[in-house]
């Protein structure tokens, strides 16, 4: 039996203005899903996904308006025929913006709103209460207030208030964006043992396609509104040159396989980790290879000249959100000008909260940071506007403009451009990041991957020597990826200072010369990319993995493979004198 049945679905948004068009997003989606089936939705940047989402639980078009064409059935029932609330009780949906649904004061009483809105008594709420949080890997944080947590812990609080409703159909719109690399496996975890458990129905949008190869039943993959390709994810993942063409991600391993097949005329298909070891060791010859090192000292991403001058001078910082809550405990750091540092670690490790010092948005505790030598503790946040650029994580936090030209136009302005000059520097910011045909657009009502560009855009038009990203990448599509990342490049090969924060792995190892790992406020480790990822124990500890392809050069333990690969790429040329099958 379907739980969900979605028959040549059409919606349009209501026009922006009361002389514009409709605003046509989905074109004829056509979907089944059976009861207990784990689907992952995915699909570029302004496909239609979260529409596709808010339809499953009669959000479109009760609350939205708009024009609905169509059918839409979920557990038996048109969610044209039955109101939101009486839906809620069949379909959760977890947002991907967490901020958005939070509005209590701790966080077991966000979880606890929604079990007492359906008349349970106290002793079942509190027992859902504890095993929602237990599932989310949230239990020690129930009295903290949801908006004093970091992004990551504010996703898992939002999938636990879901949860302990007990829908038929958990709706998830990229859920593990801000989470660490292994609290996205925690979730993935999670989601999979309600669903064998609970028999319940998974619909996940979502760009993790690792994990998603790993867990889902299905995949499939929505394309300018429309449903273009639907599959197990064997089938889906292996056509990596059309997802590519889609603007959609794959496994590192299906691209290797896709590589190696073209070398070696070959047939392999696998997608997940485990599958391509078995296959690589039954197909590479161990006794014909010459034993190689490890690649520990060639440097990750552009190469840099000499050493350079400090342009950040972080002192002993210590950082205390209150009396109880430290966030950071004695760093002690330079940062050089021009170089590409990643700063990562798990969920409330104080990554933002240590990039926060570097524009002045927070002050320290006891220490200090200097910028351009300049000591922050004695300057405000817009007298360091003209050097330090900061991305937020939650682009509404730095959207607030009627257009999105305007939004790109705001720094520039305020560093004194006009006329001409003005114009030219945000048409080419918007340009250059896809953002063109938005320029007379709210961006408030446009999605949260266009949005994050617009925050990215509006900061890229200032030309700061300092740039910080605070997971720049979480949201867009494989393409949006790649293009961002490249404009990145092409500041940094100018002399721009990049900081990366992110939770992407992949990302950090292929364009991160240098990483700081921080764990629980503390620096673990700060030094080349490749050396900070060759300490598995140190990595574990923080709660970080490897990407995909340096965990399947782990495992091989081959004597070709050097143990610390980092990209597809490298993996390759360090096999370049295998037989295939020999």
């Amino acid at each position: 039996m379907a739980d969900i049945v979605i028959r040549d679905l059409r919606y349009a948004y209501p026009p922006l203005t009361p002389a514009g068009d409709p605003i046509q997003v989905l074109r004829g989606v056509n979907l089944e899903v059976e009861k207990g089936t784990f689907i992952a939705i995915m699909g570029p940047t302004g496909a239609g996904k979260t529409t596709l989402c808010m339809a499953l639980n009669g959000l479109i078009p009760h609350s939205v308006g708009g024009i609905f064409e169509g059918e839409v059935m979920v557990c038996g029932m048109n969610t044209r025929e039955h109101p939101v609330p009486r839906l809620a009780s069949r379909v959760g949906v977890v947002f991907q913006d967490a901020d958005s649904q939070f509005f209590n004061t701790t966080v077991e009483d966000e979880v606890a709103f929604g079990p007492e809105t359906l008349g349970l008594p106290p002793a079942e709420i509190e027992a859902r209460i504890t095993w929602a949080l237990d599932v989310v890997g949230m239990s020690g944080l129930r009295t903290r207030s949801p908006f004093q947590l970091s992004g990551g812990q504010k996703q898992r609080v939002a999938i636990a208030a879901i949860l302990a409703m007990r829908p038929d159909i958990l709706v998830l719109d990229e859920p593990t964006s801000g989470l660490d690399p292994i609290g996205k496996q925690e979730v993935f975890r999670a989601i999979e043992s309600l669903r064998q458990r609970e028999h319940i129905t998974i619909v996940l949008v979502e760009q993790e396609a690792e994990q998603i190869a790993r867990f889902a039943d299905q995949v499939a993959v929505l394309y300018e509104g429309r449903i273009v390709l639907t599959d197990v994810p064997e089938k889906v993942f292996a056509q990596v040159e059309l997802m590519h063409e889609l603007g959609v991600s794959v496994p590192q391993v299906a691209e290797l396989a896709v590589r190696l097949n073209a070398r070696h005329n070959t047939r392999s298909v696998f997608v997940r980790l485990e599958d391509a070891w078995r296959a690589l060791s039954q197909l590479v010859p161990r006794q014909t290879c010459t034993p190689v090192c490890p690649l520990s000292r060639r440097p990750v991403g552009t190469s840099r000249p000499g050493k350079r001058e400090a342009i950040i001078q972080v002192r002993d910082l210590w950082y205390h959100y209150t009396p109880e809550i430290t966030a950071l405990q004695g760093i002690t750091l330079d940062i050089e000008e021009g170089d590409f540092v990643a700063i990562i670690g798990q969920n409330g490790s104080g990554k933002t909260t240590l990039a926060k010092h570097f524009n002045g948005l927070l002050k320290p505790s006891a220490g200090r940071v200097l910028v351009e030598g300049r000591d922050t503790r004695g300057l405000q946040v817009r007298e360091l506007a003209r050097s330090v650029g900061y991305v937020f994580q939650n682009p509404d936090h730095q959207i607030f403009c009627a257009t999105t030209w305007e939004e790109v136009a705001f720094g520039p302005r305020n560093l004194g451009l006009e006329g001409r000059e003005l114009e030219e520097r945000v048409e080419e910011a918007l340009v250059r990041f896809g953002l063109l045909d938005y320029a007379s657009v709210p961006p408030a009502i446009l999605g949260f991957g266009l949005r994050r560009k617009i925050g990215v855009a509006s900061i890229y038009a200032m030309r700061p020597r300092i740039v910080v990203l605070d997971e720049p990448t979480a949201g867009l599509d494989r393409r949006s990826v790649l293009e961002l990342m490249g404009t990145i490049q092409e500041l940094n090969r100018a002399g721009h200072t990049i900081i990366l924060i992110t939770h992407d792995m992949r990302l950090v190892c292929e364009f991160a010369r240098r990483t700081i790992l921080l764990s629980e406020g503390r620096v673990l480790a700060y030094d080349e990319t490749r050396a900070v990822f060759r300490d598995l124990e140190m990595l574990r500890a923080a709660c970080i993995e490897p990407p995909q392809i340096t965990q399947l050069a782990i495992k091989m333990a081959h004597p070709a493979i050097p143990p610390d690969v980092l990209t597809v790429d490298e993996f390759c040329h360090s096999i370049r004198q295998w037989t295939i099958g020999r």
